[in-house]
């Protein structure tokens, strides 16, 4: 490749007078093209005016729920929740919530993916999970919330009086470097 010297008001245009790799020394990555992923579909679900409670250690299923169906098996589904209300009262220690894929737990299997704990203030607090999944299937798939109670108390999952609770699912198309 030829170097070109440029004055102190010459341009070039980058875009159709460079071409080449930059080295990986130098800062480059080595490749010469990319093909990024994109998001190829996404699917909301919403909640609102809904509570519902445990006593459970072990995870039960909520009312928050989606189904996608992935256009490929290379995609990858990046799930979200956020807004309701998670509320430990005195007696349990805190619950753990979790997002599954049909009958696969997204999370730890025993903590999930968040944690809510009480305090003297017994506070409640937005959910808030965010996981990426990579399922390799482009059959339907069904994505829900789970919740336990760590400490034998009530746990309470939803929106009381805390508005909406939205799950999301964004396909992103598989990218290559």
């Amino acid at each position: 490749m030829a170097l070109t010297r440029l004055g102190l008001n010459q341009s070039i245009n980058l875009a159709s007078n460079v071409t080449g790799t930059l080295a990986t020394g130098n800062g480059g990555t080595g490749a010469t093209s990319f093909a990024p992923g994109k998001i190829l579909q996404t699917v909301t679900s919403t909640i609102t005016n809904s509570t519902e409670s445990t006593t459970s250690a072990s995870f039960v299923a909520s009312s928050l729920q989606l189904n996608i169906t992935p256009s490929a098996t290379s995609s990858k589904i990046l799930i979200f929740v956020i807004g309701g209300q998670a509320y430990v009262d005195a007696n349990a220690e805190r619950m753990h919530t979790t997002i599954y894929r049909d009958s696969t737990n997204l999370g730890d299997s025993s903590r999930g993916l968040a944690n809510y704990s009480t305090n003297s203030a017994k506070p409640s607090v937005p959910h808030s999970m965010l996981v990426e999944d990579s399922p390799s299937s482009t059959s339907q798939i069904n994505y829900r919330c789970y919740y336990d109670s760590d400490g034998g108390g009530s746990v309470y999952w939803g929106t009381g009086s805390m508005g909406k609770m939205t799950m999301t699912a964004l396909e992103i198309g598989a990218w290559q470097i």
